[in-house]
């Protein structure tokens, strides 16, 4: 019996020694509260309130692993979290890759456990209770796998994190390389406040990355202030904080986010990255320290403090590389119509295709002497365009360009590239290729101005309703007219048409669109306006199963030209402002909904812009 005894205890003992060998070690950390909720109470759907943010990070390996549950138990006073949903007594529990914290994993019961653990770092949501700034308060964590074992932990203070981008600390910074510096003002506008990737019409700060490692995907980064003022900037499309613009140092112009702004560039050895951000003060003050933190698809998070570089200014008035010495440049960049020179096509070098060219206003003042050595354009948003003089841009469309004085000499050299001198307020066209869609559409285009002193310039290409007389020709019969065209949607101001295909009014607002045009000698035949889907939904002279759209021209703009159904007619040369009233069938109610306005003219050719929201 005895003997019994002791053999019991043996095997007690052997399957403790096993099952320790067997559970995972890692580390946990509170990490604090997250501003915005990932999940809520009892349901993985924020609810508005605060969260409060764990980390859990593996450090054996996870191989075959799949999580049963996990639960978060707090102490003075208590209060118990966990991963399944509907527990009584318990509240809800999401748990989330680091890589993507955005995407919980346990949004119905039983999804857990059957994601494979791709990812050996977690981070776990839960909500706020209002008592997790008790700093005497305690976190058990305790994860249960689905082959029994489980890792239990108490969670270690790491306040001041971020969920999204903080590594635990005491993280080693290498294998990865960094070093940063902060350059201050740039002239550069490539991001504004908001989560699109385009400029908010002011100069943005400017970080130099410098990155070293072995072939791993950057799949987020961060700018952040480690004291002073509080300033935060990412690329994690759900975030609330502003943007990141990324570029390679190499073509600092050039973004490399995605559209909705986040990042995947893989490196291979190392790296020079230029960083932008829309600054509120923190960085011209200049009060304040920073440090990137980097996120790779691996999981891994490395981060580097932000030196001041001893070239960074409060506020230059210069380019972004930081080799401007004084150089005082003011532009303006205007897309103008089309012209009959036909100089370029869809080639690198300056090579005539037969078809008239695009013509760009560049309005410049330089000081002191320089000489301009290259000009792109490119598109900042929807299908990815770009134009250049030679040497400028790889794969660019070729640019010429030209005095305004003298717009048929040309001033490129025989590749395409350029040396212009030039000293003080000088006025330049540049022809390209039209692919198209420039009179069509209200794409966003930048154009950027190179110096012989390596700087650059930049601003977006102003879109104007007028043409300049001495290059745009008479518009030749095409399928599309010569000219320009705007429309913006105004909202609901009068009621004069109805939702069938006769005049009449309805009872209810229309939707009012302001349209703006400017052709040379044309007759107005029809105006429609078409859904996301290309199909005609109004039109001024419609079809049995298409609303009638109401005409009106400025500044009589409740007086309807289309009193009765039919051809317009209307003689129309130089520029034109045309009131449009729509009845809503639900469809202008919707601020997303993507429209297109056409004008149709008695030659067949046409206009054609999607509608301002």
């Amino acid at each position: 019996m005895v003997l019994l005894s002791v053999f019991m205890v043996f095997l007690c003992c052997w399957s403790s020694i096993i099952n320790a060998e067997n559970e995972p070690m890692g580390a946990c950390f509170f990490l604090g509260l997250k501003k915005t909720g990932s999940v809520g109470k009892t349901k993985p759907e924020p609810d508005g309130a605060p969260n409060a943010v764990f980390s859990v990070s593996f450090t054996t390996p996870l191989t075959d692993k799949k999580i049963e549950e996990i639960e978060i138990k707090a102490s003075n006073p208590s209060k118990t979290w966990t991963s399944h949903l509907e527990t009584h007594g318990s509240d809800f529990l999401g748990v989330a890759f680091a890589k993507n914290p955005s995407d919980i994993l346990n949004r119905k019961e039983g999804e857990l456990k059957s994601q494979p653990l791709t990812d050996s770092n977690l981070l776990l949501f839960v909500i706020d209770d209002g008592l997790f700034s008790r700093q005497k308060r305690k976190y058990q964590i305790r994860v249960l796998f689905t082959d029994g074992t489980a890792f239990n932990k108490q969670a270690q203070e790491a306040s001041g994190a971020n969920p999204a981008l903080e590594p635990p600390p005491g993280q080693a910074i290498y294998p990865v390389r960094m070093s940063a510096f902060s350059k201050g003002i740039s002239n550069y506008d490539a991001v504004g406040f908001d989560k699109k990737i385009q400029g908010g019409n002011k100069p943005n700060a400017l970080f130099e990355l410098k990155l070293e490692t072995k072939d791993r995907e950057i799949t987020a980064l961060e700018i952040r202030n480690i004291d002073e003022e509080k300033a935060v900037w990412d690329t994690v499309p759900t975030s609330h904080n502003p943007p990141v613009g990324v570029a390679l140092k190499t073509d600092p112009t050039q973004l490399i986010n995605e559209p909705d702004g986040s990042l995947k560039f893989r490196v291979k050895d190392k790296v020079d990255l230029n960083l932008y951000v829309a600054d509120n003060g923190v960085v011209k003050r200049d009060k304040t320290d920073f440090r990137i933190n980097v996120a790779f698809s691996d999981g891994q998070i490395y981060w580097t403090k932000v030196e001041k570089s001893p070239h960074a200014t409060k506020e230059s008035s210069g380019d972004t590389t930081g080799k401007n010495r004084g150089t005082q440049v003011n532009f303006l960049g205007e897309w103008l119509g089309f012209v009959p020179t036909n100089a370029v096509g869809p080639y690198p070098e300056i090579k005539p295709d037969g078809k008239p060219d695009s013509v760009f206003g560049l309005d410049i003042d330089v000081n002191p002497k320089s000489a301009i050595t290259g000009i792109e354009i490119n598109s900042v948003a929807g299908v990815t365009r770009k134009w250049g003089t030679h040497g400028t841009s790889q794969g660019a469309w070729g640019l010429a360009i030209a005095y305004q004085k003298t717009p048929t000499a040309l001033l490129n050299k025989p590749d395409g590239s350029i040396s212009i001198p030039i000293e003080g307020r000088t006025q330049f066209y540049i022809y390209a290729y039209d692919p198209g869609d420039l009179a069509k559409t209200n794409q966003n285009l930048r154009i950027i101005v190179r110096l012989a002193d390596g700087s650059y310039y930049q601003q977006m290409v102003k879109k104007g309703l007028t043409t300049t007389s001495s290059v745009v020709p008479e518009v030749e019969s095409s399928p599309q007219a010569k000219g320009l065209i705007t429309c913006e949607f105004r909202g609901f101001l009068a009621d004069l048409v109805n939702t069938s295909n006769r005049p009449g009014k309805s009872g209810y607002l229309n939707g009012t669109f302001i349209m703006k045009f400017h052709v040379e000698d044309k007759k107005l035949r029809r105006v429609d306006l078409a859904g996301p889907d290309g199909e005609v939904r109004w039109s001024s002279d419609p079809k049995a199963s298409v609303m009638f759209l109401g005409v009106a021209l400025y500044p009589k703009i409740y007086q309807l030209i289309n009193a009765k159904a039919g051809p317009l007619n209307a003689p129309v040369s130089g520029s034109a402002t045309i009131y449009l009233y729509a009845a809503d069938n639900g469809l202008l109610s919707s601020p997303k909904l993507r429209l297109t306005v056409t004008a149709i003219f008695s030659d067949k050719t046409s206009l054609s812009a999607e509608v301002v929201k």
